[in-house]
């Protein structure tokens, strides 16, 4: 049969092209300890998400952002693919956000049309074609912020219905080794997924586990594979229906040895109001996944205060390392 046209890759002034270039230089000469990418979608529901991260979590001390001149430990990047809903182009509201914040990254990816009932900020499932468009924003993130940082250590990828404490996030990153991490929620195998893997809402990756996923040469075909119902078996191969799982896929075929689990309890990483695991905020939060619009200043009046947390314990079990509530 006829080989597919691939998709274009996006360039890196595409990815660009609506951060200054100043921007970038300064990006550049910063000593980041983790770049947060968070793929995000152009519409309105999820612009008002991105403004209230904006606006109450990255205002911690340590986040880069343009009121600092992009000084601090952690840049938080939006990734973004073009919507159908704008004929597969940026929204004008878009270029603005990105304008104003200088924080938005705009792939050439297609995004995938939803096709089941799921909310923001609520569990489940958007439909395949929406899940692999996910799931290649989530690959387009890793592999550029490795080529755009080449010595950040750190790399992770977050949602935008999530809230997160900066401070205690930062002090117990780190104490974690430079290599071989992989950090967050665990999925054990069995269930659903044949594969140990990091739960995505907040899953964070050492450099060289990054590196080893985004060479993966399988994926890097699939990430640029058109979508059609004929090829679904071909992206469920690898797990592109959940970009969580695919990661974990990945670093399994690949039969990497070098990854180190650094587990979270649901003390510490959960989610608020629905999904697995929900669990009431407490003092131990960390990651607050599933939040409504009108929990984001209220998570930052109760925890903003608290800029300089001492980081918790971790210990072995099992042959990984799991935090302490």
């Amino acid at each position: 049969s006829q080989q597919p046209q691939l998709l274009p890759r996006t360039t890196d002034g595409e990815a660009l092209r609506y951060v200054p270039c100043d921007v970038v230089d300064a990006w550049k000469k910063r000593d980041f300890l983790i770049v947060l990418g968070i793929p995000t979608v152009d519409v309105e529901a999820r612009q008002r998400r991105r403004h209230l991260q904006r606006s109450t979590c990255w205002r911690f001390p340590g986040v880069a952002t343009r009121a600092n001149n992009f000084t601090g430990a952690m840049l938080v990047l939006y990734v973004l693919a073009r919507h159908p809903s704008h004929g597969h182009n940026y929204s004008a509201t878009l270029l603005e956000e990105a304008a104003q914040w200088q924080d938005v990254v705009t792939t050439s990816i297609d995004e995938g049309r939803v096709t089941t009932n799921k909310t923001v900020g609520g569990s489940g499932f958007w439909g395949l074609e929406a899940e692999i468009g996910m799931s290649r924003k989530t690959y387009f993130l890793f592999d550029f912020a490795l080529r755009l940082f080449p010595t950040v250590p750190y790399i992770a990828k977050g949602d935008d219905d999530m809230f997160l404490r900066v401070p205690q996030y930062l002090a117990d990153l780190r104490t974690l080794p430079r290599r071989k991490t992989y950090w967050g929620v665990l999925y054990q195998k069995g269930g659903l997924f044949p594969v140990d893997f990091i739960l995505g809402f907040a899953m964070t990756l050492a450099r060289d586990v990054a590196e080893k996923f985004v060479s993966h040469k399988p994926l890097q075909r699939l990430v640029r594979l058109p979508y059609s119902k004929e090829r679904e078996p071909e992206f469920l191969s690898l797990n592109m229906d959940h970009e969580d799982a695919m990661v974990g896929r990945v670093l399994h075929e690949m039969r990497y040895k070098n990854v180190v689990f650094f587990s979270e309890r649901p003390c510490r990483f959960h989610n608020v109001h629905e999904g697995l695991g929900v669990r009431n905020v407490t003092e131990s939060s960390v990651v607050v996944h599933h939040v409504w619009e009108s929990d984001y200043e209220t998570l930052m009046q109760r925890f903003g205060n608290d800029t300089s947390p001492a980081p918790k314990r971790f210990r072995c079990s099992k042959g990984w390392y799991i935090f302490d509530c």
